[in-house]
């Protein structure tokens, strides 16, 4: 006992100073492994491999599919550096019937929560549909594993994502396809209030009310822009900093300048300690795309006439060639809620994003 005790403490130390993906082979003190089998998170008496999942039957009729996150979502990782492999059940209506986690690697004893408490909060996901927004924060409730957040938000995309590339393949849903528009690589200069008037910048705004705080105001204005079209960048970003940034992506990646006012973070702290921004995430389609500090440049000011200062800000690279950036995506913000002087949970914002048609050709 006290052996773990001082494994513990040693462990606290280097968890406060360095991303725990850093000493990946070093952390097998918290690692768990489950057995599994498909009936585990589907009903059905027989099961067929098909390419990356199962199809369910029952009675002889498809019940649904069972599927291995690994398949389709192998790069995300959680804070361990280690991705977090989920056994999944669907049904054919798109609703989950089971969610297993069988191998992972996350510190959570080491901010105190049990095992158990990581078991229950993936329960949350049963029922739900894939083709329904499904948050972190909103549908899905960290109350069990407060703390670990970015633990919650990569296992929350995980499942979805998984799910919703599994639904593609098995025709439940259609895969995001171009209009066959491209982003127009004119140039016209825009002050900040004709930036905003044309929607190449939109905002959402958190006020403290809605976040449990006593004081009055605005907790965040939160700012999106995609930055690739010239007309939008180099408005925002200036001249320099654009090219720079242009220089950076490769074809077909995208930018996203994410910036915002008030006291609140976008950002968090959770990018420091682990590398994953756990406070904000980008949705189209089946995707689901986290940001690690590795993706990003920091933004200190906008550049576009009349534009306020802002308190902080990045451009985060999106190098997935499966996003689309002609088409519209979500964003999903994640902020801390104070239930109590003693007690706080979080709540997720979301809004919509998408290029006007004067940036496209």
């Amino acid at each position: 006992m006290v052996i773990m005790k001082r494994l513990i403490l040693l462990s606290a130390l280097l968890f406060a100073f360095y991303p725990l993906s850093a000493y990946s082979d070093q952390w097998k003190l918290f690692e768990h492994r489950y057995e599994y089998k498909p009936e585990d998170v589907l009903q059905a008496t027989k099961f067929v491999q098909k390419k990356g999942y199962w199809e369910g039957f029952k009675d002889d009729k498809l019940a649904g599919y069972v599927f291995l996150s690994k398949e389709w979502t192998s790069k995300l990782v959680g804070y361990s550096g280690k991705h977090l492999e989920t056994l999944i059940g669907m049904d054919t209506n798109g609703d989950i019937t089971g969610v297993k986690i069988i191998f992972h690697s996350e510190p959570i004893v080491l901010i105190g929560l049990k095992e158990e408490y990581y078991l229950n909060f993936i329960k949350q996901y049963k029922d739900r549909n894939i083709k329904e927004p499904v948050s972190v924060g909103k549908e899905i409730s960290m109350d069990a594993i407060t703390g670990a957040t970015v633990t919650a938000v990569v296992q929350n995309s995980i499942i979805l994502e998984s799910a919703r590339k599994v639904a593609e393949a098995a025709g439940l849903l259609k895969a995001a396809q171009a209009s066959g528009k491209k982003l127009s690589q004119k140039y016209a200069e825009l002050t900040w209030e004709e930036l905003k008037k044309s929607e190449a910048v939109k905002s959402i705004v958190v006020t403290t009310k809605e976040l449990g705080l006593e004081d009055e105001g605005d907790y965040i204005d939160l700012y999106v822009a995609n930055v690739t079209p010239p007309s939008i960048g180099r408005n925002i970003l200036g001249d320099v900093f654009y090219k720079d940034i242009m220089s950076t992506i490769k074809e077909g990646e995208s930018a996203v300048a994410i910036f915002s006012k008030g006291k609140g973070s976008f950002k968090g702290s959770g990018f420091a300690r682990g590398g994953t921004f756990d406070r904000f995430n980008i949705e189209q389609g089946s995707k689901v795309y986290l940001f690690t500090d590795k993706d990003y440049r920091v933004l200190s000011g906008i550049k576009a006439e009349g534009a306020p200062a802002i308190n902080e800000g990045g451009v985060f690279f999106i190098k997935d060639r499966d996003f689309v950036p002609v088409l519209p995506f979500k964003l999903t913000l994640l902020l801390p809620y104070r239930l109590s002087a003693a007690k706080k949970e979080f709540r997720s914002f979301r809004m919509e994003y998408g290029i006007p048609e004067r940036f496209l050709e």
